[in-house]
């Protein structure tokens, strides 16, 4: 009787631990099928952002002839730089090149001063309308640009500031502020009030301590903020096109336009022009990886 016990109970420990070792490589095959798709996802999606980028590069370093032949090939015959040396000699895309990077900086600087200002308006204060004013604010960010051409366009040419650098910058802001305003206030909101309160306290003013306390603390933000206004002042196509479409007034992206014609299309130029037009974001980006990062963990975080 006792071993046909010890047989039962020996069965039961060992038909438990063949169910539980049945039921670990289950869940360790459908976790390996999730990493696996979840691989596959990144590849693709690696693939659709990089390839572009690679033949680009790739037919800027063709010459004109080579970059339309068919069928087209990755790697060039007779790698050539005659494309960028045009483009970084030619007076008139250097010229362009200069004011895309005084639009943009400028746009940059004066968003984020703007933006500051705002979100830290925000964070901090409560008044009426509160959170009317910030569902206005998302609302003129969901409105397409195209639809704020002709009004701008009249105001401006009223104001006479057509074709001016200075014009780009303010009709930017419409892209730029009403983001970098969320942004910023959101990030605001992750900073205690204890240390405002105290330098009031101590005899600081309200912007002394936006200034010498909150600001600081927020640099992270203020590093996706500068970052996203570059990248929108400097990609902005379609209103630079139409308010600053003189010869002393165009911008890079606008200049680069004329490598494509009715009946022709420069690739070589084209493609040198674009590979140039990557570079200050890119470098922008990486420059302030760190701080994108840190700033949009912490500033998804409230409390």
């Amino acid at each position: 009787m006792k071993q046909d016990k010890r047989k039962k109970a020996n069965h039961k420990f060992t038909r438990y631990f063949r169910s539980s070792d049945k039921n670990d490589y289950e869940i360790t095959r459908s976790g390996l099928g999730e990493r696996l798709m979840l691989y596959g996802l990144i590849a693709i999606f690696l693939f659709i952002t990089f390839a572009p980028i690679v033949w680009i590069f790739s037919t800027s370093l063709k010459q004109n002839q080579e970059a339309m032949s068919f069928p087209p090939r990755l790697i060039p015959e007779d790698p050539t730089l005659e494309n960028f040396v045009f483009v970084l000699t030619d007076p008139t895309l250097v010229q362009s090149l200069s004011n895309s990077f005084i639009v943009s900086i400028g746009s940059t600087l004066l968003s984020v001063t703007v933006s500051a200002l705002g979100g830290y308006a925000f964070a901090r204060f409560e008044f009426r309308g509160k959170n009317l004013i910030i569902s206005i604010i998302l609302g003129l960010f969901m409105i397409p640009v195209v639809i704020n051409i002709v009004p701008l366009y009249i105001m401006l040419a009223d104001l006479g500031l057509l074709n001016s650098l200075f014009a780009l910058m303010l009709t930017f802001q419409i892209l730029i502020i009403p983001l970098n305003i969320l942004l910023l206030k959101s990030y605001f909101e992750t900073i205690p009030k204890d240390l405002e309160e105290s330098a009031l306290l101590d005899g600081c003013s309200r912007l002394g301590v936006l200034r010498r306390i909150t600001m600081p603390l927020s640099m992270p933000g203020f590093a996706i903020a500068a970052v996203l206004s570059f990248r929108f002042a400097w990609n902005e196509f379609i209103l630079a096109v139409v308010l600053a479409n003189h010869p002393d007034s165009t911008v890079f992206q606008v200049a680069l336009y004329q490598f494509i014609s009715l009946y022709r299309i420069d690739w070589g130029y084209l493609s040198a022009g674009i590979t140039i037009a990557i570079i200050p974001v890119l470098v922008l980006m990486l420059s302030f990886q760190k701080n994108m990062v840190r700033g949009l963990t912490l500033g998804a975080i409230r409390g």
